[in-house]
């Protein structure tokens, strides 16, 4: 008996090693050998979240199991800066499958069922040593390989996709000076092209001698973006409503539309409202700004949307409103993709709701399968 288990032991991890296999994407890009393009998301920032896409014509539609998901960096490209190695606070990978028809800049709205966390822990890694293309699956000393916790079991059907989700936090490659860690990917036509917004219109004030409230956006005006609205001098501590319009009329009235007794103007038809709270100052920043997220739907291309805030300030006139001046957003296009590929990322907060950047962009990847 004794003498039988070494052979054994053997002819079973032999067993297990050549049932090891490797899916490699963007697999219509030929991922074997130096793809087009780069992503500096997420080693060369200090916080990231990103959402990585990839369709069953990528992937393959029958069912597979992993355990071992590894990047690459993007090159050639000199070596340069600190050599290393860089430490991550916390990295977490999920990976899983979604239904949805199109990723959009909602990271929760493009998830139809919970992501398998796979890796959750701090990471070391080196940066770019400045190797030739193509380089290397896992980077230098595989710091660019993840086993995984536990295997996930995977199957992408037509009409889904897999999605690897990375949130890093507290990645210190900046603390060290500037070093290489830009990650290998491949564009492909399609995505979004971004819209335009321009101010008109006057707002009026809170009272006294206090300026016009004004508003201001910010983010990515097209279909599956998202963009944030901000103001100014909208009242201490002040309700607001964020009033959205697809119009600048309405039915009592054409708009502009003044407030009988007051300079405020309504500039935007109220279809659509959504709530905040300005600050002590009257402020409306980034972190009370609400968000106007919208679908991957090639249909809203080109549309008008305009912008106006209202807040409610009892002592500002007799109407107790204060209405800023408007934005007129005008949507820019969703195209269908050339390769079913996409990312989704937000380059600074790994807590982020929605993204700053959408790419029609697959970036390099490495899947061992069992």
């Amino acid at each position: 008996m004794r003498k039988m288990l070494f052979p054994t032991c053997l002819c079973l991890a032999a067993a297990s090693l050549a049932s090891q296999n490797y899916l490699a994407l963007p697999a219509t890009a030929s991922p074997a050998g130096e793809l087009g393009n780069f992503s500096l998301v997420p080693f060369m920032q200090p916080n990231a979240r990103v959402q990585m896409f990839y369709d069953a014509a990528e992937v393959g539609s029958n069912p597979f199991v992993t355990d071992e998901l590894s990047l690459r960096f993007d090159g050639p490209i000199p070596q340069v800066g600190a050599p290393g190695p860089f430490s991550i606070t916390r990295l977490q990978i999920r990976i899983g499958v979604t239904a949805v028809a199109a990723p959009s800049a909602d990271f929760a709205a493009n998830l139809t069922q919970p992501l398998q966390t796979v890796f959750d822990g701090p990471r070391s890694y080196l940066p770019d040593p400045g190797f030739g293309a193509p380089h290397p699956w896992g980077g230098v000393n595989n710091t660019l390989s993840f086993p995984f916790s536990s295997p996930a079991t995977l199957v992408v059907a037509p009409g889904q996709w897999l999605v690897v989700e990375l949130v890093m936090e507290g990645n210190n490659i900046a603390s060290f000076g500037f070093a290489h860690a830009i990650l290998d990917g491949a564009p492909t036509s399609g995505g979004i092209t971004d819209g335009t917004v321009a101010a008109y219109g006057q707002g009026c004030s809170a009272g006294g001698s206090a300026p016009a409230a004004t508003i201001s956006t910010s983010g990515i005006y097209a279909p599956g973006g998202a963009h944030r609205v901000t103001g100014q001098n909208l009242g201490a501590n002040a309700l607001v409503l964020a009033v959205f319009g697809l119009s600048n009329s309405i039915a009592f009235a054409p708009l502009p539309f003044t407030l009988p007794g007051t300079t405020c103007t309504l500039l935007a038809s109220p279809d659509f409202t959504l709530p905040a709270v300005a600050d002590g100052n009257g402020t409306l920043g980034a972190s009370q700004g609400p968000v106007l997220s919208l679908p991957a739907n090639p249909a809203l291309g080109g549309i008008v949307i305009f912008e106006q805030l209202a807040s409610l300030v009892p002592t500002a006139n007799p109407w107790g409103l204060v209405l800023s001046n408007a934005a007129a957003v005008t949507l820019g296009s969703w195209n269908p993709l050339g390769r079913g590929t996409y990312l989704a990322a937000h380059d600074s907060d790994q807590n982020a709701q929605y993204a700053n950047q959408l790419r029609a962009f697959g970036m390099a990847l490495r899947l061992r399968t069992l």
